[in-house]
């Protein structure tokens, strides 16, 4: 249908008479209009006021979207005429509808930006005459003036819209027209103070312009600042939002100027006039108005947030903003007060206030901009005196704030959620209030807990009133706790030990008090993530250890806290195995027994696992071999059930959970080693929703076979710190399961989820044994074949280094034997490049073997030919890892192109030229400019073992004109080959021409983008 008046008018009709599958079809075809080049003739019989509304504002926004964002389709004869007919249209509609003027005093915004220093030279001054009131009699001035405003303020918003390159022409352009803009609207808001809606429009105006243009180097900025500040005085009086809002966002504009800290005297005298405006906030909070509320702190945070520096140094009485105007040090002083205020607003967050949390990132600033004076000794301590006594009453305001009320029944999700994010503020914050004041914050924190402690121990009921504050406190506790940087510093010692002490007798308290509505699991749980907290200096504090063991095996049966139970289990377990080394037994019970009760989680089995692991090797030797048995064997009966069962989306949790299980007791079960490496909650792999249940009752109404043996006894083993010799049981364990694993690995091979758990089963073996068992090594081998025959993982590659690794050059020919038929199992799936991920690590580890043990390479009789011929064309492919694995092997194949038998030499001569071509490609424009420089050690180890072909080559391929880009010149080509044929050790160099020729290649060079962003890479 032809693009008409009449056929737009009776679309619209159409679109605002009919719904569903017609609707949609008009709308596309209007779509279509306001794309056309008919649209720019269209759209001006349509804006009549005799039409209807809805065509009416049709046609406006047709003409914005033309103007601002197809400007380019107008020949330039014609700028002329859209623009006496833009202004035309727009004081036709001068009196409204307003929704309609408005789109079209956006689109006269647009023409001027396109237009301004180009062809229309003074668009300001002409639209200021244009629209001035004398030239509309019988319209009130108000109107015309109002107008006039609302076209100016859209100006600046509609440079957003323009490509860079006209945008930035237009903002030059504007520069020198914003002290007169300033000027114009400052006047006009002076002498029209008694009309709301024309004021209301003059700061809307203002504010854009500001976003673009800085206010500071203004003259008449104080006199506007005092208009400013009485405005929001009249309007907070009247109560009127709109227009408060707006004055309160200018001024934060005014203070947080990208360049106004380039003015440190102006920004004082800003302060003092904005300080005089606490009255007006406080008739605000009287009348809990919390969106006016949270303007004004968003002020005073701007302020305190963008001028930290200046306000930490100006709290220095011998500061010179402070000598010369002591007022300086008072409004300072002030505005700290009212951010402490704001930090305290009264209420719950995020339930009853939503501004408490504006002032957190300035408490960060103050603290980075005070601890920057610690080289001038004696102004750091002149600064610390006002500051110390400001952060002792944020910490004791944070620990108030973060507290939980009594009942939390009636929040949503949202609340609880908003809350947690706040809480973990807090601690943030409370963080940065201990590097500024050191222990004696830590101090006050168990002070303020020990006399909470007292008044419940005295009392136990008050338990129920005071447990928030209590757990609030041990909140901030777990927060510094965190953050202690050296724990065997002696003056560690005595805090924490009383931080340990209070942990206690929370935790006795807790258990203890015989009132069922005294008692609280969060209480509880912020003591065991204390606990957690303190982890790396536990072990130095022995008698604590064996005190609190006790409460978090209750912990592990309490529903509530079962996951901060299992997660102090994992901690202890990592860090106090030694310490608790005489409690193994009782430990190794109450873990068997949470196993077994079904009510954990996934991931809290597999912590709960990892505690097992770690205290069996304490058992005396002739236990450990039943203790296991007795805790796993039923897993390991459940795992063969599942190994027998076809795969299905209702055996999958239980088996990936299984696998999991034993995956984390592969990694835990190690009496040699504690170290910290092995906490890695990483490991723990997050399984679906109703993850296995681990006990002995999991009944199935599949057949099972019968219960399985884990182990017999295995080798002894010493625990590396002289103690006596212990079975080793972890061999003998993963001998019973692994010949599971063999099934599981047919079955389920297309399922990444199962094979990922399963490879960690055998990398975490072949990590913790750290010796050769080849049983072990069989069956690692034997999957790693399964997996790369059936579906080749990137898990199944890392167990195979591991594995070609421990079999050692005593096992030469069967790491020959397994290499050749890991290379045959994957052939067909590396020549389809079907995973780039799993070629990937293919070829990162032939690289590897070839630059670690050739002679394991050669002896294997695996053809490279194929690898190698993949490997050139995955040079310019767009997956950065796999272009960079491909140069790895590549170079690592070229350095040893003689040594490969059979000799590589022939097959890199007759493809030297594609190596070549590949490399410029990927330069040229199909890898990211960034990754170019990865290419610096192919082309170093090309010109270092093949010198002469690789100068022809080289020759021959820049010689093609146009390539790799239209762009580059022959000047550039030529530059580019002198430096790359030159070096043969400076990576360094080459890599510089390497970037050199990108830019080149991208049309960039001489660009301030390529110049900044050369620097980053």
């Amino acid at each position: 249908m032809e693009f008409t008046p009449e056929n737009v008018e009776a679309a619209v009709l159409e679109f605002y008479n009919n719904t569903g599958k017609v609707n949609k079809e008009v709308h596309e075809w209007l779509k279509q209009c306001q794309s056309s080049r008919e649209a720019w003739q269209v759209v001006w019989p349509l804006l009549d006021p005799g039409k209807s509304l809805q065509l009416q504002f049709l046609a406006a926004n047709i003409l914005h979207y033309k103007v601002s964002r197809c400007f380019g389709e107008l020949p330039e004869p014609e700028y002329a005429g859209l623009k006496d007919r833009l202004v035309a249209i727009v004081a036709k509609y001068i009196a409204g509808p307003p929704m309609v003027l408005t789109r079209l005093c956006l689109t006269l915004g647009a023409f001027v930006l396109n237009t301004i220093g180009t062809v229309w030279m003074n668009p300001l001054d002409d639209l200021a005459s244009t629209f001035a009131p004398q030239n509309f009699p019988g319209v009130p001035e108000v109107t015309v003036l109002r107008l006039l405003v609302q076209v100016f303020g859209h100006i600046p918003e509609q440079a957003f819209s323009l490509s860079s390159v006209a945008k930035g022409q237009a903002c030059r352009e504007l520069q020198g027209k914003g002290q007169m803009m300033y000027s114009w609207l400052f006047n006009v808001a002076q002498n029209k103070t008694d009309n709301r809606e024309l004021v209301l429009e003059i700061y809307k105006a203002l504010n854009s312009w500001m976003k673009m243009i800085c206010i500071f180097e203004w003259p008449e900025l104080f006199q506007f600042v005092d208009l400013l500040c009485n405005s929001v005085v009249t309007y907070v009086d009247l109560n009127d939002g709109d227009v408060g809002d707006i004055v309160i966002e200018i001024l934060s504009g005014i203070v947080g100027e990208p360049q106004a800290h380039q003015y440190p005297t102006i920004i004082l005298k800003l302060l003092d006039k904005v300080i005089n405006l606490h009255p007006s906030l406080q008739i605000v909070m009287q009348r809990d108005d919390m969106e006016m509320a949270n303007a004004f702190y968003g002020m005073y945070v701007a302020l305190g947030e963008c001028h930290s520096k200046l306000i930490v140094d100006v709290a220095d009485p011998e500061c010179s903003y402070s000598v010369s105007n002591p007022k300086n040090r008072e409004n300072a002083l002030s505005l700290v007060k009212i951010l402490l205020d704001c930090t305290d607003y009264p209420g719950i967050y995020p339930v009853d206030e939503i501004v408490s949390t504006l002032p957190i990132p300035v408490w960060y600033s103050f603290v980075e901009d005070i601890q920057a004076y610690q080289s001038e000794r004696l102004k750091y301590i002149r600064i610390m005196q006002v500051y110390e006594d400001v952060y002792q009453t944020l910490a004791k305001i944070l620990v108030k704030k973060a507290q939980y009320p009594i009942d939390t029944s009636d929040w949503n999700s949202e609340e609880r959620e908003m809350f947690r994010v706040y809480r973990q503020d807090v601690c943030d914050c409370l963080t940065y209030c201990f590097e500024l004041r050191g222990w004696s914050m830590l101090n006050e924190l168990v002070d303020w807990t020990e006399g909470q402690l007292a008044a419940a121990e005295n009392n136990p009921e008050e338990l129920a009133t005071r447990w928030p504050e209590i757990e609030s406190l041990l909140l901030g506790i777990k927060a510094v706790s965190e953050n202690i940087s050296d724990e065997t510093d002696p003056v560690v010692a005595a805090p924490m030990s009383r931080v340990f002490t209070v942990i206690y007798r929370v935790l006795k308290l807790n258990r203890d008090n015989k009132s069922p509505t005294a008692k609280n699991p969060k209480l509880f749980q912020a003591a065991i993530e204390c606990i957690s907290s303190c982890s790396g200096m536990l072990h130095l504090y022995d008698a604590v250890v064996k005190n609190i063991v006790g409460f978090i095996l209750e912990g592990l049966f309490q529903p509530e806290i079962i996951t901060s139970a299992a997660l102090a289990m994992k901690t202890l377990s990592r860090d106090c195995t030694k310490n608790l080394s005489e409690f193994t037994p009782q430990i190794l019970t109450s873990c068997k027994q949470a196993l077994e009760s079904g009510n954990l989680t996934p991931n809290d089995c597999n912590r709960i696992v990892f505690c097992i692991g770690r205290f069996l090797p304490y058992l005396p030797s002739d236990q450990v071999i039943s203790a296991v048995n007795e805790i796993f064997s039923p897993c390991l009966t459940q795992l063969q059930t599942c190994a027998v069962r076809d795969p299905n989306p209702e055996v999958k949790p239980q088996l990936v959970g299984l696998l999991n299980v034993f995956s984390t007791l592969c990694l835990s079960l190690d009496g040699s080693s504690s170290s910290d490496e092995e906490d890695d909650d990483g490991e723990e792999v997050d399984l679906d929703a109703g993850g296995v249940p681990l006990n002995n009752n999991n009944s199935s109404h599949q057949h099972h076979p019968p219960p399985a043996t884990l182990m017999t006894a295995g080798p002894p083993t010493n625990l590396g710190t002289g103690g006596p010799p212990r079975a080793q049981p972890l061999i003998p364990v993963v001998e019973q399961i692994l010949p599971v694993l063999i099934p599981v690995a047919e079955k389920w091979a297309r399922d990444e989820d199962a094979i990922e758990a399963l490879f960690s089963i055998v990398k975490h073996t072949l990590s913790t044994i750290q010796s050769s068992s080849m049983t072990v090594l069989q069956y690692a081998m034997q999957l790693v074949i399964i997996s790369f025959k059936l579906n080749p993982l990137t898990s199944a590659t890392h167990v195979a280094k591991q594995t070609l690794l421990m079999l050692g050059k005593e096992n030469r020919a069967v790491q020959q034997q397994f290499l050749s038929e890991m290379h045959v199992s994957c052939a067909d799936r590396l020549k389809d490049m079907r995973d780039t991920e799993f070629t990937e690590s293919y070829f990162q580890l032939l690289g590897q073997l070839m630059k670690s043990d050739c002679d394991l390479v050669n002896g294997s009789g695996i053809s490279l030919d194929l690898v190698l011929s993949l490997c050139i064309e995955s040079l310019s492919l767009h997956e950065i890892n796999m272009v960079k694995a491909s140069i790895y092997l590549t170079t690592m194949a070229l350095d040893r192109a003689a040594t490969l038998v059979p000799s590589r030499v022939d097959f890199y001569r007759s493809n030297g030229q594609r190596i070549v071509q590949k490399i410029l490609h990927a330069i040229g424009f199909s890898v990211p400019r960034s990754h170019c420089q990865h290419f610096g050690e192919l082309i170093l180890s090309a010109n270092r073992c093949f010198p002469a072909d690789w100068r022809k080559w080289l020759s021959e391929c820049l010689g093609v004109e146009g390539f790799p880009s239209p762009h580059i010149t022959q000047e550039q080509k030529t530059k580019f080959y002198m430096k790359v044929t030159k070096e043969r050790v400076n990576k360094r160099a080459i890599q510089d021409a390497i970037g050199e020729f990108a830019v080149a290649c991208r049309n960039m060079s001489g660009s301030e983008y390529a110049a900044n962003t050369s620097k980053r890479i």
